[in-house]
Parts: structure tokens; sequence; C-alpha cells
């Protein structure tokens, strides 16, 4: 099990778009998936998932009227 910080983000589209709502959070995960597909389990399959150059794990989601991204960094 790794050791991660979460930030996560919710920008609703019809309201407070401008503001994200932003989450911090830390938590020791045997694998990021399950931590989004726990918050997600009916669109788990709809997040994108991207590793970025510096190690981050980054998952991200917009149905259209509420975008949804999970940002992971290994402690």
């Amino acid at each position: 099990m790794k050791e991660y910080e979460i930030v996560a983000k919710f920008c609703n589209a019809c309201a407070g778009s401008g503001r994200p709502e932003t989450f911090f959070e830390e938590a020791e995960l045997a694998n990021t998936d399950d931590f989004v597909r726990m918050k997600h389990s009916k669109d788990f399959d709809k997040f994108k998932k991207e590793i970025l150059d510096d190690g981050r794990i980054l998952y991200t989601y917009d149905n259209g009227s509420v975008s949804y991204s999970y940002e992971f960094t290994e402690l």
C-alpha cells in the first residue's frame, strides 16, 4: 500500500463554476482506481485516468453539468 495526498475538485456548471469545491485528504491505498470507484461506482468507467510526467495520477470526468477531478500525489 502507498500513502497519497488526494486533491478532489467538483465543479457544478449551473452555479459556482468559477469556484470549484476543493477537498484535501490523505489515504493509504493499494490502488487509486479503487478510491475513485468507491466514490463513483456507476460512472467509474467514464473517468479518464492520466499519469502525469511528475508521477501524479489524475482522474477526470465531466457529465455536462458536473465535472470531477481527483489528483493523487504519492507521499
